[in-house]
């Protein structure tokens, strides 16, 4: 049973909450010990249901109430709670658990909890005392979190000067690691809502602003008029780390052609930022078709940033001359970007090499990407045409998107199943009624066991499609589960007279689209990345609620879709 524990604790450590969730609730079934319903209860709240955890850990605190440990998860989730709501009774619950543990552990991270919550809580005074308490509990600090929990302690005993003076203590110590510079950030952005905050303070842990990167590829051996030759490779790079610099850009997302994306990616490096690469499918057709036409040199330099930094593939499927593939790639790209800006609360930029006389736009293309991005005022652009010598020839090459080797077009899809099974063909009647109803009606749909699986084209028609169903009359979506995914799928036969069932989706993707549908929750939509990253493009807000490590080894973040 201990291993069994060690486990669990592993899993909620890796934010696989999911998963943790599962393993506990079969568990406690064996065997319900005190740290198994614990960590039931964490694991519950962290997968984004605090009022089930809530409700779970209550009856275990009545039953316990000088439990430490309870207390101080029972706190959290009460502070969860207040986040979602703001109602100021959880906060004062949260308040008082926390307070409970500290007074009985001695616990500086409950202690500080403990005294912030009092203060948003309206009881300024109370949450001095505690934080007094805690600055003389931590006495002399070392590690990053005690000297952060001292710059909030004096912050809320409003000892300015020493709260600076810790905030930038434990900024030095954080360095480049922005979980702990957002988990400082995120703090002091929900004390400022209920207290003063010095301006000062708040400067300390600003994020860092992010950006993503498009451009063009390094020039082709045959290519007539030069956009991007190697010659400008330098100057290139040198323009791109200036703009890192000037605007404070320490987190990037690309994908890793040769030219722009490499640049960017070695840039953003070399000046100590966080690197995220995407690419459309597997590495090899990547390489030969990306990549390996610019030289053995950029072969190698894919390959050192790939081994040092972790890469995202939207497929692992062949290439096959589908141009959608590098247009869900570039969509994904910008929306993680956009994710990463709201979770931080900074500044996004867009970054591109494009050129001022290229006027092409192919499917997944710079400019075509361009066009995509929601802040045209955080565009920065850098134009090979400045650092090329001599006169443009005016003639315009136009590139053609070659046609596809196979059918097998890149789809979001959509499974649905039912919480009732029993009303499942009622379910289903009412789906085809809002599939009629669609102004983009889905390109394919089938019946899969006791799912429906709906693809369409486009991610935001599918998002439509689900605001459409929750109107159809006879529909209640606390019945449903749904999830959203995406990839290359093979499409079979048409079949006109089953207005569900009229095009056949098969294929890796549909097959991991139903395997991850399991992690779906009654009443909510959820989202799988990578195709998660995509859905802030559309105003779509989505929250994280678990890590899980699937079948073959690869990490998948699953989100819960909030509108």
């Amino acid at each position: 049973m201990e291993d069994q524990i060690i486990d669990i604790e592993q899993l909620i450590g890796q934010g696989r909450y999911l998963e943790a969730r599962s393993l506990t609730q079969t568990a406690i079934d064996e065997n319900p010990s005190i740290r198994l319903q614990q960590l039931h209860a964490l694991a519950v709240s962290k997968s984004g249901m605090p009022l089930q955890a809530k409700a779970f850990l209550e009856k275990l605190y009545k039953e316990l109430p000088d439990e430490a440990e309870t207390a101080g998860i029972l706190g959290g989730i009460y502070k969860t709670l207040f986040k979602q709501t703001e109602d100021s009774e959880y906060a004062i619950q949260s308040r008082d658990t926390y307070l409970k543990n500290f007074s009985l552990t001695g616990s500086y991270y409950t202690g500080i909890n403990a005294a912030t919550m009092s203060a948003i809580a309206g009881q300024a005074r109370k949450g001095r005392e505690i934080a007094q308490e805690v600055i003389d509990k931590i006495g002399d600090s070392k590690s990053f979190w005690e000297i952060a929990t001292l710059g909030e302690a004096y912050l809320l005993t409003k000892d300015n000067k020493k709260a600076i003076e810790f905030y930038q203590k434990a900024r030095q110590l954080a360095g480049t690691d922005w979980g702990k510079v957002n988990s400082v950030h995120n703090q002091l952005w929900l004390i400022k809502h209920y207290m003063n905050v010095p301006s000062e303070i708040l400067k300390i842990f600003s994020p860092p602003a992010v950006a993503a990167f498009v451009g063009h590829m390094i020039d082709k051996p045959d290519r007539i008029n030069p956009r991007f030759p190697v010659s400008i490779e330098d100057a290139v790079k040198a323009a791109i780390k200036a703009s890192i610099r000037a605007n404070k850009i320490a987190i990037g997302y690309c994908s890793l052609a040769c030219g722009g994306d490499i640049l960017f990616a070695e840039a953003m490096e070399e000046e100590g930022g966080e690197v995220n690469i995407f690419l459309p499918f597997n590495k090899e057709e990547f390489i030969r078709e990306s990549v390996a036409f610019a030289g053995d040199n950029w072969v190698k330099r894919f390959d050192a940033l790939r081994n040092r930094h972790t890469v995202h593939f939207i497929t692992q499927e062949n290439y096959d001359n589908h141009p959608d593939l590098f247009s869900m790639q570039s969509k994904v790209v910008l929306g993680a970007t956009l994710l990463r800006r709201s979770m931080i609360h900074s500044a996004a930029f867009l970054l591109s090499v494009l050129s001022d006389f290229d006027f092409t736009r192919l499917e997944g293309g710079t400019r075509d990407n361009i066009a995509l991005w929601p802040f045209q005022d955080k565009i920065i652009n850098i134009s090979p045409d400045n650092y090329l010598s001599g006169s443009r020839d005016d003639k315009q090459e136009y590139s053609k998107n070659k046609p596809a080797t196979s059918v097998r077009p890149a789809l979001y899809t959509l499974v649905i199943d039912s919480e009732k099974e029993e009303a499942w063909e009622s379910v289903l009647e009412k789906i085809k009624g809002a599939m009629e109803s669609a102004v983009v009606p889905p390109l394919a749909s089938c019946v899969k066991g006791t799912n429906i699986i709906v693809g369409f084209s486009a991610l935001r028609p599918l998002w439509d499609f689900i605001s459409v169903l929750g109107k159809t009359k006879g529909v209640s979506l606390p019945d449903l589960r749904l999830s959203i995914n995406g990839g290359p799928i093979a499409l079979d036969d048409f079949h006109e007279k089953d207005p569900v069932q009229y095009k056949i989706m098969s294929g890796v993707h549909v097959e991991t689209a139903l395997n991850e549908h399991q992690f779906s929750i009654p009443g909510y939509c959820i989202a799988l990345s990578p195709i998660a990253y995509e859905l802030p493009l559309y105003n779509v807000e989505i929250e994280l609620l678990s890590r899980v490590n699937m079948e073959k080894g690869e990490v998948v973040e699953i989100f819960k879709v909030l509108g």
